[in-house]
């Protein structure tokens, strides 16, 4: 029977993280950043709450860090397997991951700096450009729509979620004993002050429906004009 394991953006928005077991396989779905205050951010040098070795595959919804910032931390501790996304998605990574790991080189040395004139252990920044462009190679582009058998009885689709370039509806067929399950994580849907996106593609039946709700019971309106 597969199950899946909460792991991230549980007590706060980021940080999406999901493991789902499926038999002997072990899928990480999201590897994202957390943000916030400094001592929230802390938990990103955390030990994965996982044996990276052992995960077989990694899907990814889109490309914001909160869903994906984590990536080259989980390849630096081992992942040598494939990272599923979109072919948008592959290429607005490459963008932010380097980004990312030049901001988290220079916030380290800025540190550093100041741990040396105090007389202090100076510490590693979370990954390195080299650790993302190592990630990059394990990334697997995919089109929307396409039905991919990602591992044995494991069939991925992407669907338009309508939220950034290259951002999708995860849909995850798991056929066991001869049965077939459909699990959909929604990821971030919609952008409404995006001309040029599509509205997200309306979710099908599905067995079980992970959707994530940023915003809560709070409406999300854009700021009215002064």
């Amino acid at each position: 029977m597969a199950t899946l394991t909460f792991l991230g953006a549980t007590g706060g928005v980021t940080g999406s993280m999901y493991l789902l077991e499926v038999g002997q396989s072990k899928i990480l779905l999201e590897c994202g950043l957390v943000q916030g205050r400094y001592e929230e951010e802390q938990q990103n040098k955390e030990p994965f709450p996982f044996d990276p070795k052992s995960i077989d595959a990694v899907v990814l919804s889109h490309g914001h860090l909160d869903h994906s910032g984590r990536l080259p931390k989980l390849v630096n501790d081992g992942y040598r397997g494939p990272i599923y996304m979109t072919y948008p998605t592959c290429e607005l990574l490459e963008i932010m991951l380097k980004d990312s790991a030049f901001l988290n080189m220079r916030d380290a040395e800025w540190e550093n700096k100041r741990r040396r004139r105090a007389g202090k252990e100076e510490i590693e920044p979370l990954y390195t450009i080299e650790d993302a462009e190592r990630t990059l190679q394990q990334c697997n582009g995919q089109p929307y729509a396409a039905s991919t058998e990602i591992l044995a009885g494991v069939q991925l689709r992407y669907l338009d979620a309508g939220h950034i370039l290259g951002s999708a509806i995860v849909e995850l067929t798991i056929n066991e004993e001869g049965k077939a399950r459909k699990l959909v994580f929604s990821g971030d849907l919609g952008n409404s002050c995006a001309a040029i996106l599509r509205d997200p593609v309306q979710l099908e039946k599905a067995d079980v429906l992970l959707m994530e709700s940023t915003y809560g019971d709070r409406n999300h309106r854009p700021m009215e004009e002064t």
